[in-house]
């Protein structure tokens, strides 16, 4: 985490307020009048005020950012910012973060509370990614001057590919239309194992799962879902095309209940089912370099 020192920047208001205050200044030593001396005091001290403010509000400020566990690239995500306020007795008003993917705001942030805003972001390229420098700034109380300052926070995510839109392959198809026809005949039991995301609970063995005390999954012949292996092969032109139409047939195999799998010319994940699994196909896809 790193903070810069405040910047503070004059507003149009401001500008037109400091002319007005030299002007009555300048007016008062020409003409000797005490009510102008007092008028341009006044305006000096709101001024000062202001600036006391000002940084009152920004200061003992902690920020934490989390981003979404699954984030593609292109695609809107919906990032959260934790503001705490540490002051003990004085609230904040009126803050700002700025950063290039966009801009949101806190209204009111009370003494040793802490609130969330919220900000649509969009990464364009996959991969390990770092957050953004963000600018926290407030135009409070008179919106006579911007005052802020730059934090970063040195930390990374990961950025999955955009999936795009395929046709499944036809012989996912021939298979469905195989197992659909083996449902139709007897099913012979074949095993019990441990359930895992996208299980039938239909097939839960009640008893095994009492005793054992966690879900546990009928296998029968012919019932299983089969196995779908996913490749990159070596020479593609286009590999940003390739591996997002891999990550939609990931996430769409996963969803119908697949058995998922990857292999690539140093590495080979054999076919499993939940969601850790996908999440190491994701990732693989996410970080590949062709």
């Amino acid at each position: 985490m790193r903070k810069s020192r405040f910047q503070v920047q004059i507003t149009k208001p401001g500008i037109f307020f400091v002319a007005l205050t030299i002007m009555l200044g300048v007016a008062a030593v020409n003409t000797g009048n005490n009510l102008i001396y007092l008028i341009a005091a006044l305006m000096l001290s709101l001024m000062a005020l202001s600036g006391l403010s000002s940084f009152l509000n920004l200061v003992g400020l902690d920020f934490k950012i989390e981003v979404p566990e699954e984030t593609y690239a292109s695609q809107q995500a919906l990032l959260t910012i934790w503001v705490k306020n540490r002051k003990p007795c004085i609230p904040s008003f009126l803050l700002g973060i700025n950063t290039p993917l966009g801009t949101t705001w806190l209204p009111y942030l009370p003494p040793k509370k802490t609130m969330s805003v919220y900000l649509w972001v969009s990464f364009p390229k996959r991969g390990w990614q770092k957050l953004p420098e963000m600018t926290i700034f407030s135009h409070f109380p008179l919106y006579f001057f911007s005052r802020g300052f730059k934090y970063f926070k040195d930390q990374t995510f990961l950025i999955y590919p955009k999936p795009l839109s395929c046709p499944l392959p036809s012989a996912i198809f021939h298979q469905g239309e195989r197992e659909q026809g083996r449902r139709r005949g007897r099913e012979e039991f074949r095993s019990l194992r441990e359930w895992v995301s996208g299980d039938d609970l239909r097939h839960v063995h009640w008893l095994a799962t009492a005793r054992l005390n966690k879900l546990v999954i009928k296998e029968y012949e012919g019932g299983g879902i089969k196995d779908v292996i996913l490749s990159i092969p070596s020479g593609i032109e286009d590999i940003e095309l390739h591996l997002s139409r891999l990550t939609y047939l990931t996430n769409t195999l996963f969803k119908a209940g697949y058995a998922v799998g990857l292999k690539t010319d140093s590495l080979y994940l054999p076919p499993k089912r939940g969601l850790q699994q996908r999440k190491n196909i994701l990732k693989t896809l996410a970080l590949y370099e062709g």
